[in-house]
């Protein structure tokens, strides 16, 4: 049986992956359309990241340089067949909006007959239609079907609590987000320095090296197989708020993390332009029909270069994310471009949500991010982005260790400090520090960043709504004086609290018994 079938074994029914969702995309054209597919591809990332192309593009009016372009990488159909683009560009675009919908609608019969002049458009909607169902299937299948962690039960209840903090703060967007529970950077800062670096990495001063440090890694690696199970140690990053490139062996660390895991994990790059590295990671990934590398095109400049140095056909599973400066594609106000003065409780009444980006944060970790390098371990889950989560994640706890099996032992001391199953008596009863407290006549409301929470049982909620925005008093101080000063049903208390504290409603930073900003464990 090979690593890739072991390990699906494990998996559990209702879950499906990314390498799953895309081999079903590619199963459903022929390799004659795909050709094709990959083509309209490229023309459109064109003119995603080149306003001058794309206005040549929406004109009909294309000068014989970028004729000449077009062919030397590789569209080679008569741009005629996508005249609809210029001629009925109001129909292009609105049945081009309909394919990326959530839910498709029935477009005018005058809008289908124009559609259906141009089969290569007609082509490139099918794909784009199959493309996002799949993909919201998938994503709805993360959002319903929390992939749960068995194998530890405090860090599944815990994880299971960062879910829903994340869905309460993030709003929709954190229906995107899959929760990987680890990311292992490779390196100690990055090259590349992003302008919009939503971590404001530091720049690079040292790699793990794979020569020296392979068997360290593997026993790292076989240490979260332990602690959480051979498949779900493979929700994983080699990477965060690292460049994958500037490790010469990043693809021998990925290798050996697949082999131990069963499944390969997901890179994205913004060092696009080294063809032999990105072509052993694209052929790496087409093993599995899996959807990456995605590559992060900082200029114009980087996309024609992208396009010069790989055929369309090689990019045919590659994701480029238009990162460049002045780009239409909205930036998190995080790390090098934080706009944001402090969170909202310092904002104006009325005015919470001015400005706010809707996406909150780039982070997607709730688990573990590990430095091998520093040999550092965070405890970290998304959050919105503000001064004081510039990174756009909390950090719950972290420690240092020193070898394989003292990493074993601090994952451990930190799962049993951070991570109880219900609130332990001496927890400090606090809100979640995103929220703006409002009392009202029934109860109380908690505002995010993206929703408001409403609390209506007046009996109930006005006094234990007051305790916990005072912060002050510790679950049992909490429970004594809901019992004895207020009259609460005692078991109305506990199960009140717990709704919270499993909902994610409460502060977990340094709330724990014992727990310290930073520790050796």
């Amino acid at each position: 049986m090979s690593n890739h079938q072991q390990a699906a074994s494990n998996i559990p029914e209702s879950t499906e992956n990314c390498e799953d969702f895309h081999a079903r995309l590619l199963r459903q054209f022929s390799a004659d359309e795909m050709s094709l597919i990959v083509q309209l591809k490229r023309l459109f990332e064109w003119a995603q990241g080149d306003p001058a192309f794309e206005k040549q593009l929406t004109s009909g009016n294309m000068s014989p340089a970028t004729v000449e372009r077009l062919q030397r990488i590789g569209i080679t159909f008569n741009l005629d067949e996508v005249a609809i683009l210029w001629k009925y560009p109001e129909a292009a675009q609105r049945f081009v909006l309909n394919c990326q919908a959530r839910h498709e609608e029935a477009l005018p019969e005058e809008i289908m007959q124009k559609i259906a002049e141009y089969p290569l458009f007609v082509l490139w909607g099918r794909y784009l239609s199959a493309k996002n169902r799949l993909f919201r299937n998938y994503m709805g299948n993360i959002a319903e079907k929390v992939i749960r962690i068995p194998a530890n039960p405090k860090f599944d209840a815990w994880r299971l609590r960062r879910i829903a903090a994340t869905k309460s703060e993030l709003g929709y967007f954190s229906y995107m987000l899959d929760h990987p529970i680890l990311a292992f950077e490779l390196g100690d800062g990055c090259s590349v320095g992003c302008w919009f670096c939503a971590f404001a990495t530091h720049k690079l001063t040292q790699n793990f090296d794979y020569t020296e440090h392979r068997d360290f890694f593997r026993q790292v690696t076989y240490a979260c197989v332990d602690l959480f199970g051979r498949y779900e140690t493979s929700l994983a990053l080699l990477y965060y708020g690292t460049e994958p490139h500037d490790n010469p062996h990043y693809l021998d660390f990925v290798k050996d993390y697949t082999e131990i895991t069963g499944f390969p994990v997901c890179t994205s790059t913004a060092v696009p332009t080294d063809p032999v590295w990105m072509r052993e990671l694209i052929a790496f990934y087409r093993q599995s029909n899996s959807p990456w590398p995605r590559l992060s095109v900082l200029s114009k400049a980087m996309l024609h270069q992208i396009h010069d140095l790989y055929s369309p056909e090689e990019l045919r599973d590659v994701e480029l994310l238009m990162q460049i400066k002045h780009g239409p594609r909205q930036k998190v106000s995080g790390g090098r471009i934080l706009k944001e003065e402090a969170g909202l409780r310092e904002r104006e009444q009325g005015h919470y949500l001015d400005e706010i980006v809707p996406q909150g944060s780039i982070a997607c970790v709730s688990g573990f991010l590990i430095n091998m390098v520093r040999r550092t371990i965070q405890i970290v889950s998304p959050c919105y982005t503000s001064q004081k989560w510039p990174y756009g994640y909390r950090v719950f706890d972290e420690a240092t260790f020193a070898d394989a099996e003292d990493f074993h032992r601090v994952m451990q001391a930190l799962i049993d400090r951070n991570m109880p199953e219900n609130p332990p008596k001496d927890m400090l009863m606090q809100f979640r520090d995103d929220f703006i407290y409002r009392p009202t006549e029934s109860g109380f409301e908690l505002a995010s960043p993206n929703q408001i929470h409403h609390f209506r049982n007046a009996a109930l909620h006005k006094p234990l709504g007051n305790l916990l925005a005072e912060g002050t008093h510790s679950y049992d101080e909490l429970y004594d004086i809901m019992t004895k000063q207020h009259g609460c049903n005692p078991m109305i208390v506990v199960v009140a609290l717990k709704n919270l504290f499993d909902n994610g409603f409460l502060n977990e930073v340094n709330a724990h018994s014992g727990v310290s900003s930073t520790s050796e464990c």
